[in-house]
């Protein structure tokens, strides 16, 4: 028999639980640990999901440096490098997302020897982009030689941005190792501070590896990229409510998809094991599922705020995994 729980849990402002409760119901115990599982991990989707967007732009910028560079010396290393016509450049190369056309400040620092650089992008009080964030602050990209020559870094600092309505602060520090022809790594160590809009503090302090297992031999189509993402975060938050994050089977990302779509991501209080996120199979969907005490909820990941679906089956009853 299907278990459901009758509830309506806002969580953190910017994502709901909810479940209704019929005569098989779970004791107050297994309701609150599970409702606490449930506030825990999808508050940690919804940072994550704000991390991955930072990710993206930062991405993007570092990997036209040779672009941003040309752009410098027409315009003589001042002003925006984005002005005027300049941006249909970067929208030319598939980054036309901005709304209306508009692109945030962006400026280049570069070294006599051509390293390091540091490209700053400032998005002011706010950029909307297409898909429907709004962007707002200050980014430094620091990168310390060749884009993809084994060893090299790049420090990426947020100073009062803000995604929505989350704040971010702090530096992560990526390092690529391999030839870019048969081997691809970047490790990433970061200690990130998220702002939510509820005023909740969210230190988050760890270390990831991407390593990619498909698509080298085609660096101009992402759609056929296959990443795998190991790696564990320690969350320490204002409300109390400590977690650590370990990826236990690898999460896989396809550059055709939007969500991770296979791993599993373990979470814990006091070396004790409270919940775990399975992605799946492998398929592309915006579905992860998770288990805490026994039960299994279905996530929505789609859009801003994931959510956790109304039914929640007993282990054991079959689910989307």
């Amino acid at each position: 028999m299907k278990t459901k729980i009758l509830a309506l849990l806002v969580i953190s402002s910017f994502a709901f639980f909810s479940c209704q409760k019929n005569d098989e119901s779970m004791s107050t115990d297994q309701s609150d640990a599970l409702l606490k599982s449930a506030t825990i991990t999808v508050n940690d989707l919804a940072v994550e999901s704000v991390s991955q967007e930072a990710n993206f732009e930062t991405d993007f910028y570092a990997g036209y440096e040779h672009l941003l560079r040309q752009l410098a010396h027409f315009k003589g290393g001042k002003g925006n490098l984005l002005a005027g016509q300049a941006h249909n450049l970067l929208a030319g190369k598939g980054h036309n997302h901005y709304v209306n056309g508009e692109v945030p400040l962006v400026s280049i620092d570069t070294a006599e020897a051509g390293y390091p650089i540091t490209i700053t992008i400032d998005y002011g009080d706010g950029i909307a982009t297409n898909h429907g964030r709004l962007i707002a602050g200050t980014v430094t990209i620091e990168i310390s030689g060749e884009k993809n020559s084994d060893g090299s870094t790049r420090k990426i600092t947020f100073a009062d941005c803000v995604i929505d309505s989350i704040g971010i602060n702090g530096t992560s520090i990526e390092t690529f190792n391999g030839d870019n022809t048969t081997i691809r790594k970047t490790t990433n160590i970061s200690n990130v501070t998220f702002t939510l809009a509820d005023e909740t503090v969210i230190e988050r302090v760890g270390n990831s590896m991407r390593e990619w297992l498909k698509g080298l031999d085609t660096p101009a189509d992402r759609t056929d990229d296959m990443i795998q993402i190991t790696g564990s975060i320690n969350v320490e938050s204002s409300t109390g409510d400590n977690y650590s994050r370990i990826i236990i089977e690898p999460l896989i990302n396809l550059g055709n998809c939007r969500h991770h779509v296979q791993g599993i991501v373990q979470y814990s209080q006091n070396s004790v094991v409270i919940a775990e996120l399975n992605y799946g199979d492998g398929t592309c969907d915006n579905l992860a599922a998770m288990t805490s005490g026994g039960e299994t909820i279905e996530i929505e990941l789609k859009g801003k705020m994931p959510k956790a679906k109304l039914e929640v089956r007993r282990k054991g009853r079959k689910g989307k995994h």
